[in-house]
C-alpha cells in the first residue's frame, strides 16, 4: 500500500557495532503509469571510511537480484568527502565498495557531470535485463550549498526523470526481445515458400489442393503472431516517445534549478540516445517486419486464389466427369429400353409368322406382310409418339421455367 503523498515512513534507527546510528525511511508513490519509491538510508554528521560503505548494503541486499525491481531502480550515493582527493577516484572506491562484487556484471564509469556546483558521477552494469541492469549515481559535494539546492521540487523533478529512464530503458530491452521472436517467426515462414514452389508443381489437383489447404491453415497461425509482435514494437515506440518527453521535461525543470557552472550533458546524452538511437532502431526494425508482413500477406493471397483456382476446376473436372457418367448411363437406359421395346414388338408381332409365312423371294405384287407391317407401323408410333412428348416438355420448360 503507498503512503499517502507527501508522507514517508521512517524506519527505527539502527545501532552499528561501532556504536553509529543508521537511519532511513521510504517515500512511495506513483508517478503517471507506475509505482516507485524512494528508499534512503544515511548516516548523521558522522564520519565513516569507503570501505564501511559496505553497511549500507549488505550482502548485497539493494542491489537488483535483491530488490527485483519491475523496470529497474537508480541507487545515489551522496556523502561530503573528508579529505579532498581526487573525486573521479573517490566515486570508483565508493561504488566498488558498496557492490561489493554481488552484481553479475561489472558497474563500470560512464559519464561526469556537476550538479548545484558538486560533482556526479554515473555508473552502470547494461545488463541486457534491463530489471536486473545496476544503475548508479554518487554525488559529491564539493560546495557546502549544494543540499539547500536539493528541494522537494528538485526531488520530485529527479524522481521523474530517473523513472522516464528505467522505463526507456526497460522498454528498449523487450522491443529487442520482440524484434528478435518475430524474426524468429519470419524464418519459418520463409521457409514455406519452397513449399508453395514445390505444390505448385504438383501435377494431382487432388493433392495438390490438400497441400495448399494444409499450407493455408498453416501459415496464418504463425502470421497473427507476427502481427502481434508487430503491434507490441509499435506500442514500445510509443511508449518510449512518451517517456522521452517526460524525461525531457523533468530534465528541463532540473536546468532550471541548476546554478552556474553545473553541467548536466550526461543526462542531455541519455536524452539524445533514447530519441535518435533507440527510437531509430526501432524504426527500422518495423520497417524491416513490415515489409516482411506485406510479402507474407502476398502468399497468402497467393494460395488462397491459388486453393480457388484449382477448387473450381477440380469442381469443373468433377461435373464433367459426372456428366459423362450420366451420358453413359443414358445410353445403357437407352440400349436397354431399345432392346426391351424391340423385343416387345418382336414377340408381338410373332405369332403373325405363324398365321401367315414369310415370303423370302420378294415379290412387290403381293400386299406387305402382316409381321412387317405391324413392326413398321410400331416403329413409326413410337416416333411420332416421341417426338409429341418432347415437344409437349419444350412448351412446359418455356412457359413455367421461362
Amino acid at each position: 500500500m503507498l503512503i499517502p503523498d507527501g508522507k514517508t515512513l521512517n524506519f527505527q534507527p539502527i545501532t552499528q557495532p561501532d556504536n553509529q546510528t543508521l537511519d532511513g525511511f521510504i517515500y512511495a508513490l506513483r508517478l503517471q503509469d507506475t509505482y516507485t519509491a524512494d528508499l534512503t538510508f544515511y548516516y548523521k554528521n558522522v564520519t565513516i571510511k569507503v570501505a564501511d560503505l559496505t553497511r549500507l548494503n549488505p550482502q548485497g541486499c539493494l542491489l537488483p537480484n535483491a530488490i527485483q525491481p519491475s523496470l529497474g531502480q537508480t541507487l545515489l550515493l551522496y556523502a561530503a568527502p573528508a579529505v579532498y582527493n581526487t573525486y573521479r577516484k573517490l566515486a570508483d572506491e565508493s561504488v566498488k565498495a558498496f557492490v561489493q562484487d554481488k552484481q553479475p556484471a561489472s558497474v563500470d564509469f560512464r559519464a561526469e557531470g556537476k550538479l548545484f556546483g558538486s560533482p556526479i558521477f554515473e555508473y552502470d552494469s547494461r545488463e541486457d535485463d534491463a530489471p536486473q541492469r545496476c544503475h548508479i549515481l554518487v554525488w559529491l559535494q564539493d560546495n557546502p550549498q549544494t543540499l539547500k539546492f536539493a528541494t522537494s521540487t528538485f526531488n520530485f523533478d529527479l524522481r521523474n526523470l530517473l523513472c522516464s529512464r528505467a522505463k526507456i530503458v526497460f522498454v528498449y530491452g523487450e522491443a529487442g526481445k520482440k524484434y528478435r521472436q518475430a524474426q524468429q517467426i519470419v524464418g519459418e515462414l520463409e521457409k514455406k515458400l519452397p513449399e508453395l514452389r514445390a505444390i505448385e508443381s504438383e501435377p494431382n489437383r487432388q493433392v495438390k489442393l490438400q497441400k495448399l489447404k494444409e499450407l493455408l491453415a498453416e501459415v496464418p497461425t504463425k502470421m497473427l503472431a507476427f502481427a502481434q509482435q508487430v503491434r507490441y514494437l509499435q506500442e514500445d515506440r510509443n511508449t518510449i516517445d512518451t517517456n522521452a518527453e517526460n524525461y525531457g521535461e523533468a530534465l528541463t525543470r532540473i536546468r532550471g534549478l541548476s546554478i552556474p557552472g553545473d553541467n548536466l550533458d550526461f543526462w542531455e546524452r541519455f536524452l539524445d540516445l533514447a530519441e535518435n538511437k533507440y527510437q531509430r532502431q526501432i524504426e527500422i526494425d518495423l520497417n524491416y517486419l513490415l515489409a516482411s508482413q506485406n510479402l507474407f500477406q502476398q502468399s497468402i493471397s497467393t494460395v488462397r486464389g491459388m486453393v480457388e483456382i484449382e477448387q473450381v476446376e477440380l469442381d469443373s473436372e468433377q461435373e464433367g466427369r459426372e456428366k459423362k457418367r450420366d451420358r453413359q448411363l443414358e445410353n445403357i437406359i437407352f440400349f436397354v429400353g431399345t432392346a426391351i421395346g424391340g423385343g416387345q414388338i418382336f414377340s408381338a408381332a410373332y405369332p403373325l409368322i405363324k398365321d401367315t409365312p414369310i415370303q423370302w423371294l420378294p415379290d412387290f405384287s403381293l400386299p406387305l406382310h402382316p409381321f412387317a407391317a405391324t413392326i413398321i407401323f410400331s416403329l413409326l408410333f413410337g416416333l411420332g409418339f416421341g417426338l409429341l412428348t418432347l415437344g409437349i416438355a419444350v412448351l412446359v420448360r418455356k412457359t413455367f421455367l421461362g
